[in-house]
């Protein structure tokens, strides 16, 4: 997503778009088939301009305990500073730093990493998911399954007897 800055007067200013996720890190983007909704709201003040970036889509995430896929709402805001300087320096990342005959600015990158950031580590259909049994593959959140709830491995038999 490309913001014109060009003529863009001082003061507040707000944009709205709905767009793919094409742009998305090709690792992430599986999660995401539906088009997200980006708001933004954009304060110019003399050559710096203030960014607060809202993002919001549903998610499609396959739970890592019961193999179902489950879809998420999410909600995400981040801001960012850039500023029009002649002299390109480092600062730290907290402030980007644009070019004098800068045209427009691009959030693609925000947006991205808005995403990975936010991204769970452990992605769960709910809190207290029970998963699938090891031996017969019921998906314990649905049924109970026939097995012998004794599950035991043979090969730990003889520290067992160390125990006893």
């Amino acid at each position: 997503m490309k913001i014109l800055i060009q003529n863009l007067k001082q003061g507040l200013s707000s944009f709205s778009e709905k767009i793919s996720s094409d742009f998305i890190d090709e690792k992430y983007s599986q999660y995401y088939p539906n088009e997200l909704n980006v708001k933004v709201k954009l304060d110019k003040f003399e050559h710096a301009f203030r960014l607060q970036v809202e993002l919001k889509s549903v998610v499609r995430f396959e739970c890592d305990r019961c193999l179902m896929e489950y879809d998420e709402e999410i909600d995400l805001q981040q801001e960012q500073i850039y500023k029009i300087e002649s002299a390109i320096q480092e600062t730290g990342g907290e402030i980007i730093i644009l070019p004098v005959d800068a045209l427009e600015i691009d959030i693609s990158d925000i947006l991205n990493e808005m995403i990975i950031l936010n991204h769970p580590i452990k992605m769960l259909c709910k809190e207290d998911c029970l998963g699938i049994c090891p031996d017969c593959g019921t998906n314990l959140n649905e049924n109970n399954c026939q097995c012998n709830e004794n599950h035991t491995d043979s090969r730990w038999d003889e520290l067992r007897k160390l125990i006893k």
